[in-house]
């Protein structure tokens, strides 16, 4: 074993731990990248059916609102006297 030869194994070590770091960062990016895409996409749906269920409840707050006021006018036809 020669001093170069210890030097180029030293060298190609040290280069297939970085290329090794490399890799692996590049993996573990590419996972976050997905998870972040993911969970983007999983918050938009979430305020897209919030926003619906906010539109559907308006809505049945209308049909309340109407139910009430006819049952109101029920109430009132029924308790007046009836006429003459």
């Amino acid at each position: 074993m020669t001093f170069e030869g210890r030097l180029v194994a030293a060298t190609l070590m040290v280069a297939g731990i970085a290329l090794l770091g490399v890799v692996t960062a590049s993996i573990a990016s590419w996972f976050l990248t997905n998870i972040r895409t993911t969970a983007a996409e999983a918050a938009r749906r979430t305020e897209d059916e919030l926003e619906d269920a906010t539109v559907r409840l308006d809505e049945v707050l209308v049909e309340l609102r109407a139910v009430n006021a006819r049952l109101a006018s029920l109430e009132r036809d029924r308790q007046s006297p009836p006429p003459a």
